[in-house]
């Protein structure tokens, strides 16, 4: 059975929810919100416009049919601001014409509901592997320096980027996928892909401390390994 701490990459998106069907909507909601940091539920399309429209939204996920804007038309009009954003469109059943028109959206699948719940973390390992391929996705790492998955830097709020070596940036991914877990000495020499002693491990971390100005929220916990909180 799945641990829902083990989803940490979910934790700082942001995903809007449309679905007309109350019962299906909350069942969905709740289990979204278990993983995924922020969770927008809405009943209709407009609605799904209207948050979009105001919030930073991250991935959508959007009931077929739901009153006088369907999906496929809210999809539509996310298109045109952002050619890249993670939608799922999600039916009871799978018609040929909707399917044509979905095809046409760039979307990260067309599902069947109820959403089963290995179909859903599926579906969210998906849309953060998009994000991170169209430089989307940043990873906070203290309040003014975000971690870039696509330009593989440290980014200040300023737009300022630090570059990283090929370890910083390996070591930086590995402790931000175990975010809040421990990470031992022995597993960074098998992601690091070399035999790293403890000193040029510790020279490692010590260079990645200096980038990241504030390094509070990397701790190490002595003889065992690192975590980043």
């Amino acid at each position: 059975m799945a641990k829902f701490n083990e989803f940490v990459e979910f934790k700082s998106l942001s995903l809007l929810y449309a679905e007309d069907n109350e019962i299906l909507r909350e069942i969905t909601e709740k289990t979204l919100k278990l993983v995924v940091g922020k969770v927008f539920s809405v009943t209709n399309g407009e609605e799904a416009l209207d948050v979009y429209k105001n919030n930073s939204i991250n991935i959508v996920i959007l009931d077929i049919h739901m009153g006088s804007i369907s999906g496929i038309d809210v999809a539509k009009q996310i298109r045109e601001y952002n050619a890249n954003i993670p939608i799922v469109i999600v039916s009871g059943s799978i018609a040929t014409e909707d399917l044509l028109a979905a095809c046409k959206l760039n979307l990260i699948d067309y599902i069947h509901k109820p959403i089963e719940f290995n179909v859903l973390i599926k579906l969210l390992y998906l849309a953060v592997d998009r994000l991170k391929s169209h430089g989307m996705l940043q990873a906070k790492i203290n309040d003014t320096l975000s971690y870039d998955y696509f330009g593989k830097a440290f980014v200040h709020e300023n737009g300022e980027k630090i570059i990283l070596t090929k370890n910083e940036i390996l070591a930086i991914e590995l402790l931000l996928s175990q975010r809040g877990k421990i990470v031992t000495y022995e597993t960074f020499a098998q992601i690091l892909d070399e035999e790293m002693s403890d000193g040029a491990l510790k020279n490692l971390i010590l260079r990645m401390r200096k980038k990241m100005g504030d390094d509070s929220n990397l701790q190490n916990l002595a003889k065992i390994g690192y975590t980043f909180i």
